[in-house]
């Protein structure tokens, strides 16, 4: 069976891990993925968790300062689809590895570019890392909250959300391709991943509400339905995201006051933030008074969304892991036999292979000799966007799956989000909403009436795409599951978005992102040795997301050339591995993840206070660290290696605190740049809006919104040189745009009309 990229070469020169995974993305669909490598090896071979992310590849060292060697690559050149580089925009002009010297080699090629910052924009040659642009980007901030002090997030997750969105963006680029025979440039900046993983904390306008939030680093804080609670035992979080869930929890807990409470009556979303307390006084004497399993069981009879705070070698063993087949064993010749997160993807027609481990360097330095020239004609069907044409049925709600679809949306696609009278349970949540479906229209149709159900079944057949995330069974009680729609459509990509995935043991129970974060082990990795810690990003939603929109699309490539449909299936499960990938790799003598506090990971990458504010420090390697110690006039301290440092971090720790807390912000800054010292000032989310690098990138855009005026919000997190992305259409009112699709059917005014009195159509 043919995988989804099994006629896809992709060139690696990655020297980050966003590129790095980006690659095995596409790799673990079936890619021939090259790693570029210099004479000797990648330095970032010392690192284990390099036989991860470059597990399946293929490696070819190279010497770039050899006449003769770049004759070699240019060979390879000619003969890929695809190159990824990590690096800054002037290192890649030096060595004539830009988009401009690479599309002279081979027009047709896609040149993936992952930069700190970007390619463009006053800090497009500023050096940067996942902690450097992290911190720029508000990941550390955000966390902290209203603490004023910025807590240290363990996950990358800039690394994982861009690694995720880059490849999307080449699937949508080869997609492209496959009509105009044109190659391109395309910029995923770490800086635009990173917002990606946070696109609705973005949202501000004059009339959106901040969502009050008590925040901080400890497990007890935020809205009291959507929470940690201790039990007697142990930590539980339960997650009411809608009002029916409301109702549900009181009941099961026997509340029935509650319910009729005017304090809480705009539960979930809108109690007013000065009875937060209030409630939360209410539920954790209760929570407390019994075991977590007696509250889990009580909970899950009644419907009501909850899991367990675990570790990650607990989720190992989960029921719902086990049957998704999430970990796989690999026999490494360096490590042994080693465990490795499986693809989180699931296709139902072009299955992914099974990985091998990574090469050792240059092992395939034979393919030079055996390389074919890839075709370069034009093929004359140029696209505005690069999905243009692609018509997408969008039957998601809450972010999960919302999020994906707006995506395509951006992509170019012709997404219409159907919903019911009752509309998307995330409407309540007025200015997310407006993020997570900007770029859409806007359709009520009753899917319960057979009529309903008809005119859904006339946009299918016009469709190329369609995406729901129910819960399991509900798609197929209302007949718009995949086996009832390619009876309609036979070439229809139908992607599932859901919690658990569509069959096995917990398949049926509501899932909710801090759900999975609880039971996957961010939230007690987060917390170390103390409580749980409740990740304010919501990794589970935005990497479901993107991951869906990237299977989708992919789908949609493998159709272009094998005139095949296909079901997509992406998880919460399966997502939570995605996002913790590195943290899931086990091998024999696996060291213990480091750890410093709350601020970071080592003296040499972490948080500093300054004198009025933090910033983020990386100096991890050792001549790193020498420029660092000679530019703040420290130089007594450059003896210390990488192991010396480890062995004296508490003296070294106290001496650099006491030292930068002496002078501003702006000082330091200035100090480490100019000495080549990777380093950024602590910024929150919202300070995005007056960033100029921000809005050098596109990161953020405006639009009128149906119900909250003017608003600013995400642009796109990717740059194409020749389809750009588009942002035309705000989220949608509720059937704002029902006759106007009716009328595009075929249906006349007056049986508009009729559909609308019978609710058939709102």
């Amino acid at each position: 069976m043919t995988s989804t990229f099994s006629d896809i070469r992709i060139l690696d020169f990655s020297r980050d891990i966003p590129g790095m995974y980006a690659s095995l993305l596409m790799s673990d669909m079936g890619a021939e993925v090259i790693k570029i490598e210099p004479l000797g090896g990648d330095p970032l071979r010392s690192d284990p968790n390099y036989r991860f992310y470059n597990r399946g590849k293929k490696s070819v060292c190279l010497d770039l300062s050899s006449d003769k060697e770049m004759q070699n690559l240019h060979s390879l050149i000619k003969s890929s689809d695809v190159i990824v580089t990590t690096w800054l925009l002037s290192e890649a002009k030096s060595t004539f590895l830009d988009y401009e010297s690479l599309s002279k080699i081979n027009p047709s090629i896609l040149h993936c570019s992952i930069p700190p910052y970007g390619d463009v924009g006053p800090m497009a040659d500023i050096p940067g890392d996942e902690g450097t642009v992290g911190t720029y980007a508000g990941i550390h901030e955000g966390q902290g909250g209203e603490t004023g002090t910025p807590l240290y997030v363990q996950l990358p997750f800039p690394t994982y959300g861009t690694a995720f969105t880059a490849s999307l963006a080449v699937s949508a680029a080869l997609f492209e391709r496959e009509t105009s025979g044109l190659g391109q440039k395309i910029e995923v900046p770490l800086y635009a991943g990173s917002t990606a993983m946070q696109a609705t904390g973005l949202i501000s306008g004059e009339k959106v509400i901040t969502p009050a939030r008590r925040r901080g680093p400890g497990p007890s804080t935020g809205l009291p339905v959507y929470r940690l609670y201790k039990c007697s035992d142990d930590w539980i979080f339960v997650a009411c995201g809608n009002n029916v869930f409301w109702n549900k929890l009181c009941i099961a807990l026997e509340c029935f006051d509650l319910l009729e409470d005017v304090r809480f009556l705009e539960a979930p979303w809108n109690i007013p933030s000065e009875h937060w307390s209030d409630l939360a006084e209410i539920l954790e004497p209760i929570f407390a008074s019994n075991s977590r399993e007696h509250w889990l069981n009580i909970l899950r009879e009644n419907d009501v969304p909850c899991a367990p705070a675990e570790t990650r070698e607990w989720f190992s063993q989960h029921p719902q892991v086990i049957y998704n087949e999430m970990l796989q064993k690999i026999e490494d010749p360096e490590l042994g036999l080693t465990t490795q997160v499986s693809p989180p993807l699931k296709f139902s027609v072009s299955k992914s292979p099974k990985p091998g481990p990574a090469r050792y360097p240059g092992e395939d330095n034979f393919l030079f000799t055996t390389c074919i020239p890839k075709e370069s004609t034009p093929l004359g069907k140029i696209s505005r966007h690069p999905l243009d044409g692609i018509k997408v049925v969008d039957l998601t709600g809450y972010i999960a799956g919302a999020y994906g679809t707006t995506l395509l949306a951006d992509l170019g696609a012709d997404v219409l989000k159907i919903e019911s009278f009752a509309g998307d349970g995330f409407r309540q949540n007025g200015a997310a909403f407006q993020g997570w479906n900007q770029g859409k229209r806007g359709m009520i149709l009753n899917l319960k009436d057979p009529k309903g159900l008809d005119i859904f079944h006339q946009l299918v057949r016009e469709a190329d795409v369609v995406a729901e995330n129910y819960r399991g069974g509900i798609a197929e009680n209302l007949g718009v599951d995949y086996e009832s729609l390619r009876k309609v459509n036979p070439k229809i990509i139908y992607s599932t978005v859901n919690g658990y995935g569509l069959t096995g043991p917990f398949s049926e129970y509501p899932a909710f992102d801090p759900l999975i974060q609880a039971q996957g082990g961010a939230m007690k990795d987060q917390g170390g040795s103390g409580d749980p810690v409740f990740l304010r990003i919501a990794a589970s939603d935005y990497s479901s997301a993107i991951l869906s929109a990237y299977g989708i699309v992919s789908a949609l490539y493998y159709r272009s050339r094998h005139n095949e449909g296909q079901h997509v299936e992406i998880s919460l499960v399966n997502a939570a591995f995605a996002y913790q990938a590195a943290e899931y790799f086990n091998y024999p003598n696996k060291p213990t993840k480091p750890r410093l506090s709350s601020v970071g990971q080592s003296v040499d990458y972490r948080l500093y206070k300054a004198e009025d504010g933090w910033f983020f420090l990386s100096c991890k390697e050792d001549i790193e660290w020498n420029k660092m110690c000679h530019a703040v006039g420290m130089s007594g301290l450059a003896i210390h290696n990488k192991e010396s440092r480890a062995e004296n971090q508490d003296v070294l720790n106290q001496k650099l605190e006491s030292l930068f807390i002496s002078d501003q912000v702006s000082v330091w800054i200035n100090i480490f740049r100019k000495s080549g010292v990777k380093c950024a000032t602590n910024k929150s989310l919202r300070a995005i809006h007056d960033d100029p690098q921000a809005h050098s990138l596109g990161l953020i855009t405006e639009n009128d919104s149906y119900n909250l005026g003017r608003i600013k919000l995400q642009g796109l997190p990717f740059r194409f040189s020749r389809t750009p992305g588009k942002l035309d259409l705000p989220a949608p009112d509720h059937g704002e745009h029902t006759d106007q699709v009716l009328g595009e059917l075929g249906f006349l005014e007056e049986n508009i009309v009729t559909l609308r009195t019978a609710r058939i159509v709102g």
